[in-house]
C-alpha cells in the first residue's frame, strides 16, 4: 500500500493490553444500573470482581464507598479497571513497539479508524460470522452503535473507548484472519488497505495472545 498523507487525521487509535479475567460486560451492566437508578448489589459485585476493585483502589477510586464517591466518568472507570498494568502499578508495555502502532493509529480513511475500515471492506465468509462479530465488539462494543448511548465511551481528556477483546476473543480473531475466511470488497477505497490493516492487526493479536491478555481499543485527540 502506498504511503498516504495522514496529517489531517486528528484521532489516534490505540490497542492496549487488557488484563485477563476482567468482566467488562458485567462491569458495564453494573455502571448502567447505577446510572439508571436501579438498585444494585454493591457488596455482591465487589465480592465477584476483586480484580476490578483492586485496580481501581490502587488509583484512589474506592468502589466500596459507593459509585457516588468516585468523581471519574464511567469510561475512565472502565479503562482503568481493564488496562493491564505492571507490578508497580505503571502502564504495561505496549503490544508493539514498531510501525504497527503508527499504521493502525492513523489509518488514512475518513475517520482514521482502521477497524471501522475493516468492518466496511472486509467481507466475512464464515457461516458463523465470527470475524464480523469480533471486529464489531472491538470497534463499537462500548459505543452508541451497539449500546444506544456513549456513557461508557466518552471519557476525560478527549478519550473515547471503542470496545474490547477478551484473551479468548484475541485467539479467535487471530485465527479467523489467519485462515482467510474472508475477502476484500470490490469497492474498497484504498487499494491494499484491508490487507495492510490485517497484517498490522495480526501483529497486535499475536503479541496479546503470547502474553495471555485481551485488547481494549480507544481513540484520543
Amino acid at each position: 500500500m502506498d504511503s498516504i498523507d495522514t496529517s489531517s487525521v486528528t484521532a489516534f487509535h490505540t490497542f492496549e493490553p487488557m488484563s485477563k479475567g476482567i468482566d467488562i460486560e458485567g462491569f458495564s451492566r453494573f455502571l448502567d444500573q447505577i446510572r439508571q437508578g436501579v438498585t444494585t448489589d454493591l457488596h455482591g459485585f465487589i465480592e465477584a470482581n476483586a480484580q476490578i476493585v483492586e485496580k481501581l483502589s490502587a488509583e484512589g477510586a474506592m468502589l466500596s464507598n459507593g459509585r457516588e464517591s468516585i468523581q471519574w466518568d464511567d469510561a475512565t472507570l472502565i479503562f482503568v479497571a481493564a488496562r493491564e498494568v505492571e507490578k508497580d502499578g505503571g502502564p504495561a508495555r505496549a503490544l508493539d513497539q514498531g510501525i504497527s502502532i503508527e499504521r493502525l493509529g492513523r489509518f488514512p480513511s475518513e475517520d482514521g479508524n482502521p477497524i471501522g475500515y475493516l468492518r466496511r471492506y472486509l467481507l466475512d465468509e464464515s457461516p458463523e460470522k465470527l470475524g464480523e462479530r469480533l471486529l464489531a465488539q472491538l470497534d463499537v462494543g462500548l459505543r452508541s452503535e451497539i449500546r444506544g448511548d456513549d456513557f461508557l465511551s466518552n471519557g476525560f481528556g478527549g478519550m473515547s473507548l471503542h470496545g474490547w477483546l477478551t484473551d479468548s476473543d484475541v485467539t479467535n480473531l487471530r485465527s479467523f484472519l489467519q485462515q482467510a475466511k474472508w475477502k476484500v470488497a470490490k469497492d474498497e477505497v484504498f487499494d491494499g488497505g484491508v490487507r495492510e490493516i490485517v497484517r498490522h492487526l495480526s501483529i497486535m493479536l499475536k503479541a496479546a495472545e503470547k502474553r495471555g491478555v485481551g485488547i481494549i481499543m480507544r481513540s484520543h485527540t
